[in-house]
């Protein structure tokens, strides 16, 4: 219970930081405005004013300070100066844990705090922002310099459609699609006088679909151990990355399942453990096939 208050003490800690410091930062905002569009942009044009026009569109959202907007969809590779949308991102990740927490606390009044995490992580992780940067096509509006992220970008989107409403850790996810739905977020809250009834409001609609406790799908990598674990078996994972970017899982020293992906570690291994999950199903559920004629077979004889 003490650890639990003392998380939620600095939780609310985090998030007076976050008011004192975007308080001081707003009210600097009127006066080097000229000046960051600038070293943004080095010379506005009327396609990126249009671009502007279409993201607040895509928001139902009229800025007050354009800039906030421009700076929230501005990558720091766009530009050899300290203009990018890092700081609004700051801002919107801690806004949006608060307004989850706020919004599950009400809705399941009964949920204990540990559940209620583990919700709140679901819709406001990585995968789960760059859906909504895809679905509403904000990543067309993002300045950057990086060259494969449009590549990156294209796969993730093709890849998620074998997962309509959640991967779990399968798919590959740019960084920076979540990054500008934080910034965003980051910047509708300054811009609308710190209000996080009005970021709600907004956004609420764009969080779309919002993972309930219905729809909370286990990590395969937990759900083989909960699985294993009920049946007394021991789960072994080996790790072969290094050599031939793979996961190994063996499960009672039987090999049952293999992840294989190049670019990130971690993912291999949530893939080993799928794998082993739709394996060792199989191998269940005829294990328990066989149980089943096996005590029919008996009691016939």
């Amino acid at each position: 219970m003490e650890s639990q208050q003392e998380e939620s003490a600095a939780a609310a800690l985090d998030m007076v930081k976050v008011l004192e410091i975007t308080s001081e930062s707003h009210k600097g905002t009127k006066e080097s405005s000229d000046d960051r569009s600038e070293v943004a942009s080095g010379k506005q044009t009327t396609d990126w004013l249009t671009d502007l026009d279409e993201v607040e569109e895509i928001l139902h959202y009229k800025f007050k300070s354009k800039k906030l907007l421009e700076e929230a969809l501005t990558h720091a590779s766009f530009s050899d100066q300290c203009f990018s949308y890092e700081r609004l991102e700051y801002v919107g990740d801690s806004v949006l844990n608060l307004l989850f927490t706020k919004e599950q606390y009400l809705l399941y009044p009964d949920l204990p705090p540990g559940a209620l995490t583990r919700l709140r992580s679901a819709n406001v992780d990585t995968e789960k922002l760059a859906r909504v940067a895809i679905k509403h096509k904000l990543h067309r509006y993002l300045r950057h310099k990086m060259p494969f992220l449009e590549e990156q970008i294209r796969e993730f989107s093709q890849a998620i459609l074998d997962y309509p409403l959640h991967s779990n850790g399968l798919v590959d996810t740019p960084k920076a699609l979540a990054d500008i739905v934080e910034a965003a977020i980051g910047a509708v809250f300054i811009d609308s006088n710190f209000s996080i009834d009005v970021v709600w409001k907004i956004f609420k609609d764009l969080l779309e679909p919002i993972i309930s406790q219905e729809t909370l799908k286990v990590h395969p990598v937990t759900e083989l151990y909960e699985v294993c674990q009920k049946r007394n078996l021991k789960v072994k994972f080996v790790d072969l990355w290094k050599e031939n970017m793979a996961f190994d899982v063996f499960i009672d020293d039987q090999f049952v399942g293999r992840g294989i992906y190049g670019l990130k570690k971690e993912i291999a291994h949530n893939r080993a453990a799928e794998n082993a999950l739709n394996n060792i199903r199989k191998i269940l559920s005829e294990k328990d096939c066989s149980d089943v004629d096996e005590q029919n077979y008996r009691v016939e004889n």
